[in-house]
């Protein structure tokens, strides 16, 4: 029998949390109620839910329901969201698979940070960065290429989360039972308890946890909430309406959304690359990241205003771009908190529950704005003539 290492594991383990997010996201043109509906609301419902879960968290849930336990809430909640879904029971199946995307992203960073070594987070990112390509192209093959229907292609996403089995063959050795000074073990019925709600240890009980929030937000969290507020304005505010004539017999193109699903492909291959790079490719200012995507989103707005590059191949290869910057800025952001806590495992545990709300809230602005600006971006162009956004 083979025998996968941590790092596999939760590779695998990062790909089951954030394929139906990404799937989701890739049937936005398909989810929504017609085509005059802003795409940035299944972005919001998407991820809203998962914010929220992730704020309140860190300081009621954090070591008061075990591991094992939201494990299994994230099969069986997740299975059913996508059901849900394809029964065009669209909104509170979204919200349900977001609540689980968010549960899932807190839960296994903060086992990966706090039960194991780098390693761990280094096989999450790259996990991630998979899900994306694979939501992406699993869309891509199922309802470009192979034209099957939307509904086929939800259903069968509803047992991507049997992955999560997963978590019960992680090494047992790995954790720890974080009683006063995270050196004690607590074995119980042969295998450790992640944490149960009576031990809330004395060194997270004296965390300054808002001190805490203070000393990262300004180097991780802000410049993290900016990249992904850049790039999810840009797939889901505008490249919505960056839509190209296309010729009848393209094996890729059989309608205008089939553009929107490659570039949101693109995207996710470069995020995929990026996630991956953590183990060779350290930076440590990732603001620098965060400018770049802010430039690459005026670049975008440009093109949406004005077309003057007025190619599909472009487009493509910006989305890529945007990819990497915005699979590089998540690792490295992680990595770096994990460096400036590593002999603290209560507080570090902590810290990577709550730098994991920049992100969300970053995507939360982008959607809030995306509900505007797509459609004025669209019947700004229609005024131009150009109507392809409303084909």
């Amino acid at each position: 029998m083979v025998s996968l290492t941590v790092y596999t594991k939760f590779s695998i383990i990062g790909l089951v949390n954030n394929a139906l997010y990404v799937i989701i996201l890739s049937l936005a043109m398909d989810l929504t109620a017609n085509e005059n509906t802003p795409k940035s609301i299944i972005l919001l419902l998407n991820i809203l839910p998962a914010l929220l879960l992730k704020t309140i968290a860190p300081f009621l849930i954090h070591g008061k329901i075990s591991h094992d336990k939201r494990v299994i809430a994230l099969i069986v909640v997740n299975s059913c969201a996508m059901w849900l879904i394809a029964e065009r029971h669209v909104y509170i199946g979204i919200i349900f698979a977001s609540l689980m995307s968010g549960l899932g992203e807190l839960t296994f960073l903060q086992i990966a940070t706090s039960k194991f070594s780098e390693d761990a987070i280094n096989g999450w990112s790259l996990g991630t960065g998979l899900a994306g390509i694979f939501g992406s192209l699993y869309v891509l093959l199922l309802t470009s290429i192979m034209r099957l229907s939307v509904k086929f292609c939800l259903i069968g996403s509803s047992f991507i989360p049997l992955g999560f089995l997963l978590f019960w063959s992680l090494p047992q050795e790995g954790y720890y039972q974080r009683v006063i000074d995270d050196v004690s073990l607590d074995i119980r019925g042969g295998r450790e308890e992640l944490t149960t709600g009576d031990d809330i240890n004395k060194e997270e009980t004296e965390i300054d946890k808002f001190a805490i929030v203070k000393q990262v937000f300004y180097p991780f969290m802000l410049p993290l909430m900016v990249v992904y507020f850049a790039e999810y304005l840009i797939n889901q505010g505008i490249t919505p309406v960056l839509l190209f004539p296309f010729n009848s017999n393209s094996i890729l193109f059989n309608k205008f959304r089939d553009e929107y699903v490659l570039y949101g492909t693109m995207y996710q291959l470069g995020v995929l690359i990026s996630r991956s790079s953590g183990r060779y490719i350290r930076i440590r200012n990732v603001w620098m990241l965060s400018l770049l995507q802010m430039a690459n989103l005026f670049v975008f707005l440009l093109e949406a205003f004005y077309f003057p590059i007025n190619s599909v191949i472009i487009v493509v290869i910006f989305s890529f771009y945007e990819g990497l910057l915005g699979g590089s800025s998540y690792v490295n952001v992680f990595l770096n908190v994990n460096d400036l806590y590593k002999n603290h495992h209560s507080i570090r545990e902590y810290c990577i529950g709550v730098v994991t709300i920049s992100d969300s809230f970053g995507i939360l602005l982008a959607a809030l704005t995306g509900l505007i600006l797509e459609p004025s971006l669209c019947q700004y162009q229609v005024s131009h003539g150009r109507d392809y956004c409303r084909a």
